[in-house]
């Protein structure tokens, strides 16, 4: 072997990768890439996905533990003029319910207060609004209730309309006579209860479905809760 030879072969391995090696690295690299970039997304879609449904799921929660309190709270309200009180519902829809209820009041001297619950139809807000009580004038061992409301407030975000085959976000119960167990109230084509059918509301079910995220990458979130009004003295258990 000669020295030109010998010099020849070193440099020639020496010379570095031709241009096949060159096109199989770059196209190893973008597959690579591919990979990384898919999975990056992924994970991204993932915890947008999962921060929008917790979202909806905290907004729901904070929404219902409020219509609970109030609910479970619901009383009639006795009056000066008549044996028969004020019934507990003043109204009751499939989107909107407004009660009477001993609530964030003294234990020295209780006194009711009216609240109302509505879906504002624009912003699908859940609005709660409430009016306090005073003394009757002239007797003041009863209450009568102000015309001007004492506050307003959203207590949820975001309210899906429900479909014809889904629940209301209100749904009432009373005891059935024969069988003495609860079996839903029929709403009428108004969408309200009648009088007669609020004085026997013993429960109230709210079905709340929220969609927190507005570009909708999250399926919305359902909360369902059958309050009882325990300060009616009414079995719920078919005990009567």
């Amino acid at each position: 072997m000669t020295f030109r030879t010998l010099r020849f072969r070193v440099a020639q391995g020496e010379r570095g990768m031709g241009m096949p090696e060159l096109i199989v690295a770059m196209s190893l690299f973008a597959i690579l890439m591919t990979l990384v970039l898919t999975t990056v997304v992924s994970f991204s879609r993932a915890m947008t996905q999962d921060t929008a449904a917790n979202d909806s799921a905290n907004i729901g929660a904070i929404g219902m533990n409020e219509l609970t309190r109030v609910i479970r709270s619901g009383t009639t309200v006795p009056l000066p003029s008549s044996t028969t009180p004020l019934p507990v519902f003043v109204e009751a829809k499939r989107e909107s319910v407004t009660l009477h209820a001993f609530i964030d009041t003294s234990a020295a001297t209780p006194k009711p207060v009216k609240v109302r619950f509505a879906v504002e139809p624009s912003t699908r807000d859940l609005v709660e609004t409430r009016w306090d009580a005073y003394p009757t004038p002239g007797n003041p061992s009863y209450w009568s209730f102000s015309a001007t409301p004492s506050f307003e407030r959203v207590v949820a975000r975001k309210i899906i309309a429900p479909t014809a085959a889904e629940r209301p976000l209100f749904s009432y119960y009373r005891i059935n006579d024969t069988t003495k167990v609860e079996e839903q109230v029929p709403l009428s084509a108004t969408g309200a209860l009648t009088e007669a059918e609020k004085l026997r509301v013993v429960a109230v079910e709210v079905t709340m479905k929220v969609q927190a995220d507005e570009t909708e990458r999250a399926a919305p979130v359902t909360i369902v809760n059958r309050v009882g009004l325990p300060n009616l003295g009414v079995s719920r258990l078919g005990i009567l």
